[in-house]
């Protein structure tokens, strides 16, 4: 199960001063700031807002996908992986990462979480240097940024109907991730549920202002990558060896696996290191591997079914 979301679980968590580059170190703590976006029933139409992707198909549809999650034999299905884009929504860096997971047996769905109804980027701009500044003006405001618990908990509604959603389909693992803003997501997120078995975080730490919205299970396993000097990650005296969520994992170190990579590009999975450290840390999680030669199966089998079930939303 997951725990609910309310406000204080957050006001009583010790909130540090924000330290985003750009921004002055005098900032006040950031609380829960609520917005029309994160009210809860805003989750409701996420599937809409949701990209799919399935093995040996990639890219598709929600009822292709529904029918193709009750029919593909065994060895081509591992799991399903739910992976949350940044602060600048979704866009290529998602696809590339659902292409690595689903050659690896996995299901991806993506959620994109700024189409909500009101709600906004945390940060935006086509340069580096523009979604800088724009997540540092976001992170001044203190509404549309990560900072903001009540946004990480909105995006964990989002997380939370897609999981009720595949609970409802399949008995397959489940994995919880994301990038940047996306990692950030996932570890403000709590639950329980059996069938979620870890949570991957890609290119992203837990600096010391952002300790009130941690909120991950540590019996549930985790993978983190960092990059050695990722702009978005290494803020003024903050190093890699700061961000790591080793302190979050000290009465359960074995769950877990830190990749450290060089590099300043904040691209997820963009170093071989991390693919390879990633895929050993996977099929940890979900032994039931890849079957050589297995993994094909005739579409046109399918078809009548995906076929009705199209049908059906007329």
């Amino acid at each position: 199960m997951f725990t609910s979301r309310r406000p204080a679980i957050f006001g009583h968590a010790l909130c540090c001063a924000l330290g985003l580059l750009l921004l002055s170190p005098a900032v006040h703590a950031q609380g829960w700031k609520d917005a029309p976006a994160y009210s809860k029933d805003r989750a409701a139409d996420v599937l809409r807002r949701s990209v799919f992707f399935m093995p040996l198909f990639g890219a598709t549809y929600p009822e292709k996908f529904e029918v193709l999650l009750q029919t593909l034999p065994p060895n081509t299905l591992r799991g399903v992986v739910i992976y949350n884009h940044g602060c600048g929504g979704q866009w290529g860096w998602e696809t590339t990462v659902a292409q690595f997971l689903y050659r690896q047996g996995f299901a991806v769905i993506t959620p994109e979480f700024p189409t909500r109804l009101d709600n906004q980027l945390g940060c935006a701009g086509s340069t580096e240097e523009e979604s800088r500044r724009s997540g540092a003006q976001k992170a001044r405001e203190g509404i549309y940024q990560a900072i903001n618990p009540a946004r990480l908990a909105a995006r964990g509604d989002d997380i939370q109907e897609v999981v009720r959603w595949l609970k409802a389909r399949t008995r397959k693992p489940i994995l919880i991730g994301g990038h940047s803003e996306g990692c950030r997501a996932t570890y403000a997120l709590h639950t329980t549920d059996e069938q979620v078995v870890g949570g991957i975080c890609v290119k992203q730490g837990l600096q010391d202002n952002y300790e009130h919205t941690w909120r991950w299970n540590t019996d549930k396993p985790m993978w983190q990558s960092l990059e050695e000097n990722d702009p978005w990650v290494m803020w003024g005296a903050n190093t890699i060896h700061t961000v790591g969520f080793e302190r979050k994992f000290s009465q359960r170190p074995g769950n877990l696996t830190v990749v450290r990579v060089p590099g300043r590009t904040h691209d997820p999975l963009n170093h071989a290191d991390e693919r390879n450290s990633l895929t050993v840390w996977l099929n940890q999680r979900v032994p039931d591997g890849l079957v050589p030669g297995a993994n094909g199966f005739n579409y046109e089998t399918v078809l009548p079914k995906i076929q009705q079930r199209l049908g059906e939303g007329r």
